[in-house]
């Protein structure tokens, strides 16, 4: 059995979505972690998350291990351990968020499986409080009371000229003109692509990139949700890429399968509600 339940979060400082799940009776297996242009930060309620940045780690037993997962941009897929069962609550976060929630830009957050306990101890106290409940709207409202006190106390944030070009990305879906956003934000190439960096570990064609990728793994999923079968070709242009060959491409550099692969591989997770994280983004 799957469950996903998908929390409002529209009033909710730099949080993208929040997404309840649930599951029990699975074959034991290991779930892709797809790259994409959020931050990922996840409370585990039912055991800790167990993953690695490769398969070979993952074969051998050598594993990362979370209760409260915290996970910044990264550009190649993490390698999860799904249990027989699982549950907990997992929230994609705004990368220009990272220093109101964590007290550290995104650029200094673990690129893979990272314990948010080792970044504040804080977050033991949530994840205790939400486990004390079954009840996903009691659950969502204790998790997005400690995101509002949090933003509320912590006053710090991105330079303004990469918080705004993290805008005009993110509106573009990650199509827009690296040379564009930094005449836009009024700063040079080399000047944006160093203070990009510095703030969110990834320099703007690589954010971009991210954002595109995000967007069309969005579509690919909607297209299985409602029963049919994904046009990569169309996809492809929606999106923003060359050609289908160039789509193809992007979803084996980041995930090491064709796209026919993951979408079989993921099919069961989809289908129930998962890699829906920017609904808006599915169109």
């Amino acid at each position: 059995m799957h469950e996903f339940v998908v929390a409002g979060v529209d009033d909710l400082p730099g949080v993208v979505s929040m997404v309840g799940y649930r599951s029990f009776g699975l074959p034991v297996g290991v779930h892709l972690g797809v790259p994409s242009g959020t931050v990922t930060f996840i409370l585990s309620l039912d055991g800790p998350v167990l993953g690695a940045d490769c398969a070979a780690d993952v074969a051998g037993g050598r594993l990362d291990r979370a209760d409260v997962l915290l996970a910044g941009l990264h550009d190649t897929a993490t390698h999860v351990v799904q249990p027989a069962r699982q549950e907990g609550v997992q929230l994609a976060l705004d990368p220009r968020a990272a220093r109101a929630l964590f007290g550290l830009p995104a650029a200094e957050l673990p690129q893979g499986i990272g314990d948010a306990l080792s970044v504040d101890p804080r977050w033991r106290r949530l994840l205790e409080a939400v486990g004390e409940t079954s009840d996903w709207g009691r659950r969502f409202a204790l998790v997005a009371g400690e995101v509002r006190r949090r933003a509320a106390e912590e006053r710090s944030g991105p330079r303004p000229e990469t918080a705004h070009a993290w805008t005009l990305l993110a509106r573009s879906r990650g199509t827009a003109g690296i040379d564009d956003v930094a005449r836009a934000v009024a700063l040079s190439g080399r000047q944006l692509r160093a203070e990009f960096r510095r703030e969110y570990g990834v320099g703007p064609k690589q954010a971009a990139r991210l954002m595109r990728f995000e967007h069309a793994t969005a579509r690919l999923a909607a297209a299985v949700r409602a029963g049919a079968v994904p046009s990569l070709a169309e996809v492809a242009a929606d999106c923003g890429y060359a050609d289908q060959s160039h789509l193809a491409r992007d979803v084996r550099g980041y995930l090491g399968l064709a796209p026919s692969a993951w979408l079989s591989q993921e099919r069961r997770n989809i289908q129930a509600g998962g890699h829906s994280q920017r609904r808006e983004w599915a169109t």
